[in-house]
């Protein structure tokens, strides 16, 4: 039986990656996203199946873990948005749209996987922001919906355990499709990169390892943690 890890936001930088590592680690990846032309060539280019999804529709949700039933050993998600205002501008549904995309949509596709992990000892990784410990301006709308991410890690690996394994990974700004207005502009994007300790801007390549290694059988004493893959951003201060 082939050893399926489901990836939801499977095209972008970071969920190729790790889609990339664990199939070179002799897993089968399955790569989810809303764009079929990107699935079609992202899993030619590493042979995997993939699935078209919009994680705001609970019933494709439940179809793709019907479809791999017993399969699934592992579940990433990666599923992100970054909307950034000043709370005197923001309005109910920035809160409740964020929300829904960024945990809500996390909560669904655990739950609906939630039987076959829990008989395949298998693991979960989601994913965090840099912004919800460190505080940022205009971030109130992400590292709300973020920062439940962390709580949802914490509680579903104490509710989990020992079956399943849940960690997280908090990123610095990564260089993928939602930063490109971030990061276009090349002033601005050597201006943060100089708030990192280690000076640039994250790749995705940054996380396929520690990734892979978490959502993998090699992981058998980690759970319910917050790792910081950020350039030292979120601890270190290097200039007075």
């Amino acid at each position: 039986m082939s050893k399926k890890i489901l990836i939801f936001g499977g095209t972008g930088a970071i969920g190729y990656s790790i889609a990339k590592k664990m199939s070179v680690d002799g897993y089968s990846p399955v790569i989810i996203s809303r764009n079929k032309e990107e699935l079609i060539d992202k899993s030619e280019k590493i042979s995997c199946d993939y699935e078209i999804c919009d994680v705001l529709n609970n019933n494709q949700i439940e179809e793709i873990s019907k479809k791999y039933n017993d399969e699934v050993f592992g579940l990433a998600y990666c599923v992100g948005s970054i909307n950034l205002k000043p709370l005197k501008i923001s309005k109910d549904e920035d809160f409740i749209n964020s929300f829904k995309i960024n945990t809500l949509g996390a909560v669904n596709a655990i739950k609906s996987n939630l039987q076959t992990l829990t008989k395949n000892n298998g693991s979960i990784l989601l994913f965090s922001t840099v912004a919800v410990q460190q505080g940022f301006t205009n971030h109130s709308v992400v590292s709300s919906s973020k920062g439940a991410i962390e709580g949802l890690t914490l509680s579903l690996a104490a509710e989990f355990s020992p079956k399943i394994r849940v960690n997280c990974i908090a990123p610095s700004l990564t260089d993928s499709k939602m930063s490109q207005k971030m990061i276009s502009n090349e002033t601005i994007r050597k201006a943060i990169e100089n708030m990192h300790p280690i000076p640039k801007i994250g790749q995705g390549e940054d996380f396929g390892d520690l990734s892979s290694f978490l959502l993998s059988e090699k992981n058998n004493w980690i759970t319910g943690q917050i790792f910081h893959i950020d350039g030292g951003r979120s601890t270190l201060r290097i200039k007075a």
